[in-house]
């Protein structure tokens, strides 16, 4: 099929992708973490680092509506494609943390924002497209800015994590899981995986070994293993003494509670 560069994603799925790890991936890659050390700098740098994390929140929603626009101007645009997947949720819970910090906010976007990110980076689920068109300039670079964006407001958070926190994390997935597994059977649709696997992913090989719905206990085990870690490192982290905490957030101009200097982060 012939295509150009802003063909929309479901028109571009028959015209030839691009493998896993392969050359193309791998400068995907590179860009990705030039884009997170862009923003990371820039947030450490800023006087108002919260209008650096509120500009990058724009820039990937836009990509996301710049997608849906070529999708409804090709009449592309059926209910298998709205934005409901987790990685959706993790955008806007980078919009709204923003604009309004909280620390459950905080504490999702160091589950779903760092390990959705890197996941989808390192299995995109778009593998079936050509790799140089807008749809998976815009996939790659979405999710660069949402593990970027999650990682600095895990960093404002620095001193306030505890373990207990994950209960947050495991209560929003339960609730997406079985939410989702109901209305994408109503729909016909796929959000977060949930009814299906991902093409060229892990959890494509759990489905053709397990079948479904019995593919969904590795990607929970994942899940949880992965959030336990992530939940232990930023948990140790805030137990770290507190001359540590004290340079790091010179270094990044973040004042810790009772420490004095700006205002922290909610």
């Amino acid at each position: 099929m012939t295509y150009g560069v802003f063909t929309a994603q479901p028109l571009l799925l028959r015209s030839g992708g691009f493998s896993l790890f392969g050359p193309a991936h791998l400068v995907w890659l590179a860009a990705c973490a030039g884009v997170v050390a862009l923003v990371e700098r820039a947030h450490a740098r800023a006087r108002r680092p919260r209008l650096v994390l509120l500009a990058a929140s724009v820039v990937m929603l836009s990509l996301l509506a710049s997608e849906d626009a070529l999708m409804i101007f090709s009449h592309t645009f059926t209910k298998a494609w709205w934005p409901l997947h987790f990685c959706n949720f993790a955008e806007y819970l980078c919009l709204a943390y923003s604009i309004r910090p909280s620390h459950a906010c905080r504490e999702l976007l160091l589950t779903l924002g760092l390990m959705g990110g890197m996941a989808a980076m390192l299995f995109p689920g778009w593998l079936a497209c050509p790799p140089y068109t807008w749809p998976v300039a815009c996939g790659f670079m979405e999710h660069a800015l949402i593990f970027a964006v999650s990682w600095c407001a895990v960093r404002e958070g620095r001193g306030r994590f505890r373990l207990r926190d994950m209960r947050v994390s495991l209560a929003f997935v339960a609730a997406y899981v079985l939410f989702f597994r109901w209305f994408n059977a109503l729909l016909g649709s796929n959000y977060g995986f949930v009814s299906g696997p991902a093409y060229g992913t892990p959890i494509e090989w759990w489905y053709d070994a397990l079948g479904d719905p019995l593919y969904l206990l590795p990607y929970a085990l994942c899940f949880f293993v992965a959030a336990l870690a992530l939940n232990l490192w930023a948990s140790s982290w805030s137990a770290a003494p507190s001359g540590h905490r004290e340079r790091g957030a010179h270094r990044t101009g973040t004042a810790l509670p009772h420490h004095g200097g700006a205002r922290p982060c909610a």
